[in-house]
């Protein structure tokens, strides 16, 4: 539920790697006002704690037992519960965003932040500042006590090609600002396998384990793919954040 004391909505985004989460939530933030990006990426632990794969023998960085859940729930929790927090709160680092040059795409995101703007401001129930926080992840969803945090749950989703495609044509080559190079069958061995097995629940509909199904009864599942459909689905996501405001 919205935390309606302090007028905060949490946004979580999910998915697997190269499905486009964290350019979503930067257009989120563009369309959406006093708006904070909260990403798990930050949360992970040194290399050296990670768990060994034992099939490829490589440092597991693409399962649960990789990140600080703990610190995670923590900065959530913090960022749900205090607008103080909020406005102080900056990411550890910076974060690939694809650039996606499109006229169409700008033209979108300044009419719905015009749409957004005009609702705000005409919300007469709205006696405090709203305050959005996107939580951008991969592993959002295999946490009770991260999806409880959210108000809105959206899970990107991509077939096995398209995203092994996308990932070897970003993580396949050195790029600037990143020092990771997917080793050789990176994705076969280590990202499809990890993926799979922690969103079975979501790919399979929706049971989590120790949970009845309500837990992510309102989970919004969309297609990751062209400029076409991240407009769409850009376009629905925002009348639900708005949908959401109205009702409160």
């Amino acid at each position: 539920m919205v935390n309606k004391k302090n007028q905060i909505i949490t946004i979580g985004i999910s998915g697997a790697s190269c499905t486009g989460k964290t350019t979503f939530a930067s257009l989120l933030q563009k369309i959406f006002p006093n708006s904070t990006i909260l990403h798990q990426d930050d949360f992970f632990k040194k290399k050296e704690q990670y768990p060994i794969d034992p099939i490829t023998n490589l440092a597991n960085g693409e399962c649960p037992e990789a990140l600080d859940f703990s610190s995670f729930i923590n900065s959530l929790y913090n960022l749900r519960t205090s607008p103080t927090f909020i406005k102080s709160f900056k990411s550890k680092k910076n974060h690939l965003i694809d650039n996606i040059e499109s006229d169409e795409l700008n033209d979108l995101i300044k009419e719905l932040n015009d749409q957004v703007q005009n609702i705000l401001s005409n919300n007469n129930n709205n006696e405090k500042e709203l305050n959005f926080v996107i939580v951008d992840g991969f592993l959002l969803y295999i946490n009770s006590d991260v999806i409880k945090e959210l108000d809105i749950k959206i899970f990107l989703e991509a077939d096995y090609d398209t995203l092994k495609k996308r990932r070897e044509f970003i993580y396949g080559k050195k790029i600037p600002d990143r020092n990771w190079v997917d080793p050789p069958n990176y994705f076969d061995q280590m990202v499809w396998p990890n993926y799979y097995k922690a969103n079975n629940h979501i790919i399979n509909r929706y049971v989590l384990d120790g949970e009845n199904d309500d837990i992510l009864k309102d989970l919004i599942v969309l297609k990751s793919g062209n400029l076409s459909i991240l407009s769409k689905n850009i376009k629905n996501v925002v009348n639900i954040i708005l949908d959401l405001i109205k009702v409160k």
